[in-house]
C-alpha cells in the first residue's frame, strides 16, 4: 500500500472488526460491526430514498434524493445477514432481525444504551455479553415480560456472524457493485509531508518517449520531482534558471549537452545512458556516472540516490 494513501476499504474494516474481536476490544468491534449494514444497504439498495407524505422524494443540500438509512439497513440484513443469525441451521427466522438490529445500532452508536437499563420507554430491551456461556452463539436466549422483550446477545458471536454475512455479500456483488465508492480516504500526513518539502528534482534529456515514461514510472518511487525534455531547447524554455539536483541523458544528446555553459556546473551530477560497449570517458570525475543499456531498475534507483546524497 502506498505510504501516502493509506484509504480504508470496506474489506479493511472487516479486518478490523476481526482483529478487535482477537484483541477482545468488544466496544470497538461492536461499533464497527453495526455499521456493517449501513454500509452494505446503501450499496444494494440505493433506491431506498425519503419520501413525504404525499410521495415526493426528499432532497438533501445537493439535491440528491435523500438515502433512507433506516429502510436500507433493514432491508439489507434481512436479506443478506439474517441467515447468519440462526441459533441453529433448522430455525425458521434469524435470532435477530433486521429492525431489532437498526434499534442497537442507534441505541448502541449514538446513546451508548445497548445495554440493560431501567428505563421502560422502549419495548426491547439489549443485554451485551461476553462470554456468555456454552450455547451456540449466546444470543438464544429471550424473555417476554410486562410486554418487553429482553434480548440477550454475546458480542463476539454476533461480531463474528456479522463478518461473516459481509465477506459473503461482497463476494457474491463486488463484481457489479463498486466498493471503491464507500472507501474511507486516508492520507499519511508524515509520509506526504516529506513528499512536499523535497526540492530535489531530476532531468531527463531522452528523445525516445516511451523510455522516457519508463524512466519516470521509475523514479516515481523516490522523492524527487521529475521533468523531462526531449532536447536542451525545450529544456531551457522551461526550466528558465532553475538547477536540477542530477542530469540523466541519453547517449545521443551528449554532445549538445556538452555544448552548453550549464554542464559546466560541477555541483549538478550527470547520469549518462549509454549503448553497449561505449565507455565514455570522464571529463569531471565525481560528477560523471555512466551505465550502460538495458539498465536494471535497482542500478539507476542507486545511481538517483548517491547523486543526491
Amino acid at each position: 500500500m502506498n505510504r501516502g494513501d493509506v484509504s480504508f476499504t470496506f474489506l479493511h474494516r472487516i479486518d478490523e472488526i476481526e482483529l478487535n474481536i482477537k484483541d477482545q476490544r468488544w466496544q470497538s468491534a461492536l461499533a464497527l460491526a453495526l455499521t456493517i449494514p449501513d454500509i452494505c444497504g446503501g450499496i444494494a439498495f440505493p433506491d431506498l430514498v425519503k419520501r413525504y407524505r404525499d410521495g415526493r422524494i426528499m432532497l438533501d443540500k445537493q439535491k440528491n434524493p435523500s438515502r433512507d438509512v433506516g429502510a436500507q439497513y433493514v432491508q439489507w440484513f434481512d436479506t443478506y445477514a439474517g441467515g447468519f443469525f440462526k441459533a441453529s441451521p433448522k430455525d425458521a427466522k434469524p435470532y435477530i432481525c433486521g429492525e431489532r438490529c437498526w434499534q442497537l445500532r442507534c441505541e448502541y452508536l449514538h446513546q451508548n444504551k445497548g445495554f440493560f437499563n431501567e428505563e421502560n420507554d422502549t419495548a426491547v430491551r439489549f443485554h451485551l455479553g461476553i462470554h456468555c456461556g456454552t450455547s451456540v452463539c449466546q444470543f438464544d436466549t429471550m424473555k417476554q415480560q410486562d410486554q418487553v422483550m429482553e434480548i440477550r446477545i454475546d458480542i463476539e458471536q454476533f461480531c463474528l456472524r456479522m463478518c461473516r454475512a459481509a465477506r459473503s455479500y461482497y463476494h457474491e456483488v463486488y463484481k457489479e457493485k463498486d466498493f471503491s465508492l464507500y472507501n474511507t480516504p486516508v492520507l499519511d500526513f508524515i509520509q506526504a509531508q516529506k513528499k512536499r518539502k523535497t526540492e530535489d528534482l531530476a532531468v531527463v534529456i531522452c528523445k525516445d518517449t516511451a523510455y522516457t515514461r519508463g524512466l519516470e514510472m521509475l523514479l516515481g518511487e523516490l522523492p524527487v520531482h521529475f521533468m523531462a525534455f526531449p532536447d536542451l531547447q525545450s529544456m531551457k524554455k522551461k526550466l528558465g534558471g532553475r538547477k536540477p539536483s542530477v542530469w540523466i541523458i541519453r547517449e545521443e544528446n551528449r554532445e549538445q549537452a556538452e555544448q552548453n555553459s550549464w554542464f559546466s556546473d560541477t555541483a549538478v551530477p550527470v547520469i549518462f545512458l549509454v549503448h553497449p560497449g561505449n565507455h565514455l570517458t570522464e571529463k569531471n570525475p565525481g560528477k560523471w556516472t555512466v551505465l550502460e543499456m538495458p539498465i536494471q531498475p535497482k542500478e539507476l534507483l542507486d545511481a538517483v540516490k548517491a547523486c543526491l546524497k
